[in-house]
C-alpha cells in the first residue's frame, strides 16, 4: 500500500491537527513534493512539530522521509483509469493486467471475507419483512444489481441512489427491515447520515463497506468492500467493484439456499415471466428466406 493511499484510509483515525495536515497533502499531493515544512503547517494551521507528528503516526521518521514515499506514489500512480496500468500499454498488456488484477482481488476476498457476517446477512435478510438497499455515486449501480437479485427471492425489496429518498426509506423503515448500505469508504457523510436514521428507526443496518470505517461503527453487521486492496479515488475502481458485485452473489446465493426447496418455483415462475418478450431464434430469417423471389418487370 502506498503512502498516499495510507494517508486516505488512516485520516479519519488521527488527531483533528493530524487530520488537518491529511487534508491538505490529500488536497494537492504533487505540492508536497518541494514544500517546507513550515508552509505545510502554515496551510494546515498547526504548528511544525504537529507535522513531523502526523509523518510519525504514518510510520515515517520526518517529514522529508513522508515526501520520499510521497514522491514514490505519485511515479507509481498511472492515471486515473487504473492503478495496474500505465500509458503506453498495448491492448493486450491491458487486457492481461486487468484480468489478473481482477483474479487477485477474488483470491483476496477468498482468505479476508467473514463467512460469519456473510451468515448473519443472509439470516437477517432472510427474516426481514422488506430489504432496503441505498447506494449513491458509483454504489449506485452496485445497489441495482444487489435489487435485482434479492427481489427473486420473493422477499420485497428496493434499491435507492436518490439522497432524499434514501433518507425518508432509512426514517420509515423498521425493526422488521433489513438497510443494505453500500459505501466502498464508509466515510460519505450523506451516507452515514442516512445510516444514523435507519439506525433510529431499529432496522437492521448492513453494510458493504471498510471495516475499519464511521459507517461500519454504525452497523449491525459488516462485510469488506475490499477498499484496502485498491485507491479507489482512481476514476474506475473497477477491481473494488468485482468484490462487491461477488459478494452480492455470495449473498443472494446463500439466501436462495436458506429458503428451501420451494424458492424453485419461485425462481421459475419469475424467469418464465420473460419467456413471451423475445422472438424466437432465428425468427426473422426464416420468414426473410420463405419469400419468393420479388419479380421486376
Amino acid at each position: 500500500m502506498n503512502i498516499l493511499h495510507l494517508v486516505k484510509i488512516q485520516r479519519d483515525q488521527l488527531s483533528k491537527a493530524e487530520a488537518k495536515v491529511a487534508d491538505e497533502i490529500l488536497a494537492a499531493p504533487d505540492d508536497m513534493i518541494n514544500m517546507p515544512t513550515a508552509e505545510l503547517a502554515r496551510r494546515a494551521g498547526v504548528s511544525d512539530p504537529m507535522v513531523s507528528r502526523f509523518c510519525r503516526s504514518l510510520g515515517c521518521n520526518s517529514f522529508p522521509e513522508f515526501k520520499v514515499q510521497l514522491a514514490k506514489a505519485l511515479a507509481h500512480r498511472a492515471s486515473f483509469i487504473s492503478e495496474s496500468v500505465f500509458k503506453g500499454d498495448p491492448a493486450h498488456t491491458v487486457i492481461e493486467k486487468r484480468i489478473n488484477a481482477n483474479q487477485a482481488a477474488l483470491e483476496y476476498l477468498r482468505s479476508h471475507l467473514d463467512a460469519s457476517a456473510v451468515d448473519a446477512a443472509v439470516q437477517a435478510m432472510g427474516q426481514a419483512r422488506q430489504i432496503i438497499i441505498a447506494g449513491m455515486g458509483g454504489a449506485a449501480a452496485i445497489a441495482q444489481d444487489a435489487q435485482h437479485k434479492l427481489f427473486r427471492l420473493g422477499i420485497p425489496t428496493v434499491a435507492y441512489d436518490d439522497h432524499l429518498m434514501m433518507r425518508m426509506a432509512a426514517a420509515g423503515a423498521s425493526t422488521q427491515d433489513c438497510f443494505l448500505a453500500f459505501s466502498v469508504t464508509g466515510r460519505t457523510t450523506a451516507m452515514i447520515e442516512i445510516a444514523e436514521l435507519a439506525k433510529q428507526s431499529g432496522a437492521t443496518l448492513i453494510a458493504i463497506t471498510t471495516p475499519e470505517s464511521p459507517l461500519a461503527a454504525l452497523s449491525d453487521i459488516t462485510i469488506t468492500s475490499g477498499n484496502e486492496l485498491e485507491d479507489t479515488t482512481i476514476y474506475v475502481p473497477m477491481t473494488t467493484r468485482i468484490i462487491i458485485l461477488t459478494i452480492i452473489d455470495i449473498i443472494s446465493t446463500a439466501l436462495a439456499l436458506a429458503q428451501g426447496p420451494e424458492i424453485e418455483a419461485q425462481l421459475k415462475k419469475v424467469k418464465h415471466s420473460l419467456d413471451g418478450t423475445k422472438l424466437e431464434l432465428n425468427t426473422d430469417i426464416e420468414a426473410e428466406t420463405d419469400q419468393p423471389p420479388s419479380q421486376h418487370n
